[in-house]
Order: structure tokens, then C-alpha cells, then sequence
């Protein structure tokens, strides 16, 4: 779904990450949580259906960034 989302914002006139944008940052949310109670079990299964989106995941000491993976 990230993934025809974001092909449609790059036929058209807005950037990719505003479309997909929200998406990504409730997930990283939900991944932050999950992350805090220590089930680093779906935290790794959200980082990597990211990552089958093209989305890749960076985590920082700031808290998780993002962007899209080069092709």
C-alpha cells in the first residue's frame, strides 16, 4: 500500500513523503511503543514490512528516521 501510495504522489505533483508520510510516522509510533515495552519482536516485524514497502528505517539516538531505500 506505501508503495502504490507513494507511486501515485510521484505522478503527480506532491512528494512521495507527504503522501505516505502519516502512515509511516503511526507506525514508527506504534514501533517506539512497542520498542519502550521491550517487545522487540513486533518491533522488528514493523521495521521490516517497512522495509518490503521500500521504506527503510534508521534508528538514532533522536528517536527512529526514515526514508525511502534507493532502487
Amino acid at each position: 500500500m506505501i508503495t502504490r501510495l507513494a507511486g501515485a504522489a510521484t505522478g503527480g505533483l506532491r512528494d512521495p513523503r507527504e503522501v505516505v508520510g502519516p502512515f509511516v510516522d503511526v507506525l514508527l509510533e506504534l514501533r517506539a511503543q512497542v520498542r519502550a515495552d521491550k517487545r522487540f519482536d513486533l518491533s522488528d516485524i514493523i521495521r521490516d514490512r517497512l522495509a518490503a514497502t521500500n521504506v527503510e528505517v534508521r534508528d538514532t539516538p533522536q528517536g527512529a528516521e526514515w526514508g525511502f531505500r534507493e532502487s
